[in-house]
């Protein structure tokens, strides 16, 4: 076995070992208690009907909730397929002549979503896009395993001229898949099938066999997701206050609402939408411009992820229920995250194809990955701890006659992980209860600091 293979091999164990740890130790949260409970039980026996048409993502966080070995296998899979295929993006480019430097790099901008996690403006955090996805199940299920799916076909569809039965078999399966978690990807999964399908007829005057099995894959999924009754529900209005769509400006205005304190002249909060309108419209207008000179010169390779961000995006601001605290939750943004990194590194590197990259950019490379894993180890090593504690002293207090202890998280962890700090709003708390089986229990709410 050479050097490089070495390399690739240790990457490889490492980003195994770092993942499958990570989610050993990672507590459950905020819908996780309901999901492994009687509560999840209860949705599956019902078959979902008149909650959503989640299937695949339901399914699969009522299983690793309940069993350790399967939260592991699971999410630590996920993952190191999202590094793989990101790692595999990068080679088709053909800029970098390094295999494990792009799997290095890819691992890299996965790690470096968990950096924004501690930022917020007061109570606003809208850039908790890791804690709400990779560092909570509930979101892990419905949003990492449809965008790594969608990275899979991507790379299929764009990034290979592979053409075989087999892969038109799995690209139905993985389009027919990545629709059952959560609904603005089944959507966009429907127009990126069409979409590749209508390009390359438009451009190549054939019909893409891979795109077409996995449009037909997506209108499958997205037939199955849709025939939840939840959904007509919907329609007819008879839903809850927080399931309710009720548009970009009604959600905006809430928005400020938590920004601006009370009194606040209509004038700065007209400023800061005419604000947002601006940036919005002069992105589409520069997306524009880029995809007419794209499809005039038949080159939308590398613009095709900015458009695919673009058509996921701009719908997500009109479907808010009002009630968040987010124009819409962050988690919404994690493959638009992913498609945006594509963009800048194929832009970045554009100018170095086949070239070998220098010892100093290796280097560097090497020392951001490090101080990356080593930054993500340590939060969510304290998180873990606390969350091991919480359990511990649930369990001694439970089997005592007295009231139950449960230790709150210290404030400058506790955005590591969505809703890991909420079970003093009612429905999390009996959620956990129901999780813990100790209802009917006095709940005793205790601090506990690390340092």
């Amino acid at each position: 076995m050479n050097i490089k293979s070495n390399k690739k091999l240790i990457l490889y164990i490492f980003a195994a070992a770092f993942f499958a740890l990570f989610y050993y130790f990672l507590p459950l949260a905020g819908d996780d208690w309901a999901w492994g409970s009687q509560i999840g039980l209860d949705r599956l026996a019902s078959g979902f009907d008149g909650y959503n048409g989640r299937y695949l993502g339901n399914i699969l966080i009522i299983l690793i909730t309940r069993f350790v070995f399967l939260k592991v296998l699971v999410c630590s899979a996920f993952m190191l397929l999202l590094v793989f295929i990101l790692g595999k993006i990068f080679d088709s480019f053909n800029y970098i002549k390094s295999s494990s430097l792009n799997f290095m790099l890819a691992f890299s901008f996965v790690l470096l979503l968990a950096l924004p996690n501690q930022i917020s403006f007061g109570g606003v955090q809208p850039f908790q896009i890791f804690g709400s996805t990779v560092a909570w199940l509930s979101g892990f299920t419905n949003y990492v395993v449809p965008s790594v799916l969608i990275l899979v076909a991507y790379y299929f569809i764009i990034c290979t001229r592979a053409q075989s039965a087999p892969l038109y078999v799995l690209l139905f399966f993985i389009g027919a898949a990545s629709c059952l978690c959560v609904e603005h990807y089944t959507l966009f999964c429907l127009l990126f099938g069409a979409g590749t399908a209508a390009y390359r007829y438009f451009f190549k005057k054939r019909l893409c066999k891979k795109s077409l099995s996995f449009f037909l894959g997506s209108a499958a999924g997205a037939a199955l997701m849709f025939t939840n009754s939840s959904y007509r529900l919907m329609q007819k209005g008879d839903v809850s206050e927080n399931q309710r769509a009720v548009g970009f400006f009604d959600s905006f205005k809430n928005y400020a609402s938590y920004i601006f304190p009370s009194g606040t002249s209509n004038a700065a909060v007209i400023s800061l939408g005419a604000l947002i309108c601006v940036i919005i419209a002069a992105v589409l207008l520069l997306l524009f411009v880029k995809s007419y000179r794209a499809f005039k010169n038949g080159s939308l390779l590398r613009l095709l992820p900015v458009i695919c961000m673009a058509v996921m995006t701009l719908p997500l601001l009109f479907t808010n229920s009002g009630k968040e605290v987010y124009l819409t939750a962050p988690r919404c943004y994690f493959l638009q995250y992913f498609m945006l990194v594509i963009y800048i590194y194929s832009s970045a590197f554009a100018k170095r194809r086949g070239k070998q990259v220098s010892k100093r950019f290796k280097r560097s490379s090497c020392v951001c990955f490090a101080a990356l894993a080593l930054f993500t180890c340590v939060n969510y090593a304290m998180l873990g701890f606390v969350g091991a504690v919480r359990d511990k002293t649930v369990k001694r207090t439970a089997a005592e006659s007295g009231a139950v202890e449960i230790v709150e998280y210290p404030s400058y962890i506790e955005s590591l992980q969505w809703a890991s700090n909420s079970m003093k709003s009612g429905t999390y708390l009996e959620r956990y209860k129901s999780f813990k089986d100790i209802d009917g229990r006095e709940i005793i709410f205790v601090e506990r600091e690390l340092i």
